[in-house]
């Protein structure tokens, strides 16, 4: 029971008496209901990314391997069956990916993370990527930088990747025939930002008003026919017009029936640091000269994984850049084997048993040895939003999650070993006190 006092003009009081307990039985139910939604959140959260870990690591194996046969010296039909492997196992991968950024977006959990970054380099390695996979369909596809478009920006270049990706793919699936264009410009807005408008456009079936007005809801596609015929979730594009918003753009489509479609996603980008060496995926050695400078340094590496098939996978890797290698399958033998042997390079998997790898870099950065600042490279099936910043926090110069493409380890190994001790240790020192 509530009971209220309030002052008459004579000078008594009157009390109001209020029945409160249905009220009180109901905030407690909603304070409940509350706490069950977030611990729900918090176990779908901890589900997804232990299933990430799980499925992860397995395709590794699959993928790693698959790609060391591909180097091999295979006849034409074996070749075709090794990329029916790697095709089926990156299309799970990229399953697993979509499905893990909706359920971070739902949860509000995406964080986009900002570095300056060569964008021409990144649009045409984009552009190199998909071209064999429109030749392939006999497509045309042609790539358009604005003269006028900034070499360097500051923006989540992961991000941009995905979602330009996801529209290359897109138009690339839906056209029989004819061609794929990129455009790209950039306009100049206040507070030094940049837009950057990117504009996919296709000849192939085209769509009318109303498909297109569903088409960025997730799980959604133009009939179900067209899931039977080119298969996917349904999520790229929504996922797309979501990191568009977050990184303060968006994502919109014109089409026609017959004539094709025009896809258009655009981002804000801040102005790059003028004296800021750029040492991300935009502005890394190119792959040609990855391999050609590893080849010749005949490096001491350190390979830390209590999975004996990414052990193995890994080795194959970098048989053929004359390395050194020592296996150690926990923390505790890796730091044993620094106090023996002078290495290069760490690579460090995070998930192990006796000493794990968030202990093990720990232990490496405070150990005061001459190997204290040795790079590490962290190898590991931790792939949510925010592993890579934690890592790097942790103190180590490189992430990679597995599956780990070769192309991937080479080119990382490269740009770690080619920045001197002293700009490993300023890198280090700024991400740990962020």
């Amino acid at each position: 029971m509530q009971i209220t006092y309030r002052p008459m003009s004579d000078g008594r009081k009157v009390a109001i008496s209020v029945d409160v307990t249905e009220l009180r039985a109901r905030e407690k139910e909603l304070k409940k209901a509350q706490a069950a939604a977030v611990a729900a959140s918090n176990a779908k959260s901890a589900f997804l990314a232990n299933m990430s870990h799980e499925i992860r690591t397995p395709l590794n194996g699959i993928l790693g391997m698959a790609q060391v046969l591909e180097m091999g010296n295979l006849s034409p039909e074996q070749k075709d069956q090794v990329s029916t492997i790697l095709d089926s196992g990156r299309n799970l991968m990229a399953l697993l990916n979509d499905v893990l950024d909706l359920s971070k977006i739902e949860a509000g959990k995406i964080a986009i993370v900002s570095a300056d970054t060569d964008l021409t380099h990144t649009l045409r390695r984009l552009h190199r990527l998909w071209k064999p996979k429109a030749e392939e369909q006999g497509l045309e596809f042609y790539l358009s930088l604005d003269a006028d478009l900034p070499q360097v920006l500051n923006f989540d270049a992961v991000r941009v990747r995905q979602c330009v990706s996801n529209l290359i793919s897109n138009a690339i699936k839906f056209t029989a025939k004819g061609r794929v264009e990129v455009f790209v410009t950039a306009k100049k807005m206040a507070d030094d930002k940049h837009m950057v408008k990117i504009r996919v456009s296709d000849t192939g079936v085209g769509m009318d008003e109303e498909t297109t007005g569903r088409l960025f809801r997730p799980f959604t596609q133009a009939d179900d026919s067209t899931s039977r015929k080119y298969g996917g979730t349904g999520l790229g594009l929504s996922i797309t017009r979501s990191l568009a918003e977050l990184m303060g753009g968006e994502a919109t489509v014109r089409s026609e029936i017959g004539r094709g479609s025009e896809f258009t996603f655009t981002f804000l980008a801040g102005e790059a640091a003028p004296q800021h060496r750029v040492v991300s995926e935009g502005m890394s050695m190119s792959e040609d000269d990855s391999r050609s400078t590893l080849k010749n340094q005949n490096l001491r590496l350190l390979l830390v994984d209590d999975h004996p098939i990414n052990r193995q996978v890994a080795s194959l890797f970098l048989r053929p850049f004359n390395m050194r290698i020592v296996e150690a399958t926990n923390g505790k033998e890796a730091l044993a084997a620094l106090d023996r042997e002078t290495f290069d390079v760490v690579l460090l998997d995070v998930h192990m048993p006796v000493m794990d790898g968030t202990e093990t870099i720990k232990a490496i950065r405070a150990s005061g040895q001459s190997w204290a600042n040795l790079p590490v490279i962290a190898l590991t099936a931790d792939a949510m939003t925010g592993d890579r910043e934690r890592y790097l926090a942790m103190g180590m110069d490189g992430y990679l999650s597995k599956p780990i493409a070769e192309r991937d380890l080479i080119t990382e190994i490269s740009r770690v070993r080619s920045l001197s001790p002293e700009q490993l240790k300023a890198s280090r020192d700024t991400k740990m006190a962020a």
